[in-house]
């Protein structure tokens, strides 16, 4: 079963940002196509807005989406995943 065989959700990274996160591990997951989900609830308000201006960057240059589910759970993903109906189910559930 190949990468296009799978739906965006089941592709879907789930992060809560921590201090051991790699910022650039998460945009190499966004270069390769990999849709994420991303938690700053626990993390730091000023650090929390770096990686979302930078990772919000990077959907740009892919041509991408970014959604707020809720205050800072953020869905980053190009925009065909953002289109499909597992995926969206999962935001339209989760978005406040």
């Amino acid at each position: 079963m190949g990468r296009k065989d799978k739906t965006a959700y089941a592709r879907t990274a789930f992060i809560k940002m921590s201090d051991d996160i790699n910022v650039f591990h998460l945009a190499d997951k966004l270069l390769l196509r990999q849709p994420l989900i991303v938690n700053f609830e626990s993390y730091d308000l000023v650090e929390s807005n770096r990686v979302i201006v930078f990772l919000s960057g990077v959907m740009y240059a892919l041509d991408g989406e970014v959604e707020v589910l809720r205050e800072r759970i953020f869905a980053f993903a190009t925009k065909p995943d953002m289109k499909d109906k597992t995926l969206r189910a999962f935001i339209a559930k989760y978005k406040e």
